[in-house]
């Protein structure tokens, strides 16, 4: 052991190597397997592109973030009201007299009415479902490669 540099010797740390390794590579396996799952369920749910371009992923160096960025005009939590649903509820103006709305080629206006709200579409549930087998896969075969390649002693 007198040859061996003690820095060699903590690399060889297993923890060392597995946080190096999710550092450098588990925010780019989520993105090419829930990211991409989760994208494809919202196509498939016919969500609009604002919601699609607003998916979004970040690994901390602690945990790993998957979340959409979809907000109304007043920052209200779009996001959620597509995946969870809303009731039926009333809506009004906030600044002007009445909603205007045109609908078959006809315009209407309101001073309030009620909506029946949004049917839940389930994206982010379903498409974690579906894609986190891949994912684990996926993360559990490159971390046993990386481990193989990066060991000091075979």
């Amino acid at each position: 052991m007198g040859d061996l540099h003690l820095s060699a010797l903590r690399t060889q740390s297993l923890s060392f190597r597995i946080e190096e390794f999710a550092d450098y590579k588990i925010l780019d396996i989520a993105n090419q397997t829930l990211v991409k799952t989760i994208r494809e369920e919202a196509i498939l749910k016919k969500m609009p592109k604002r919601y699609i371009d607003g998916i979004h992923s970040e690994f901390d160096g602690n945990y790993l973030w998957i979340w959409v960025d979809f907000k109304g005009k007043d920052r209200e939590p779009l996001d959620i009201f597509f995946e969870e649903g809303t009731e039926r509820h009333f809506i009004k103006p906030k600044f002007k007299k009445a909603l205007k709305w045109i609908q078959d080629g006809i315009k209407y206006l309101s001073k309030g009415h009620y909506v029946s709200g949004l049917q839940a579409k389930y994206v982010f549930r379903d498409g974690m479902r579906k894609g986190y087998p891949e994912f684990k896969k996926k993360l559990t075969k490159e971390l046993e490669d990386y481990l193989q390649e990066t060991s000091l002693f075979g």
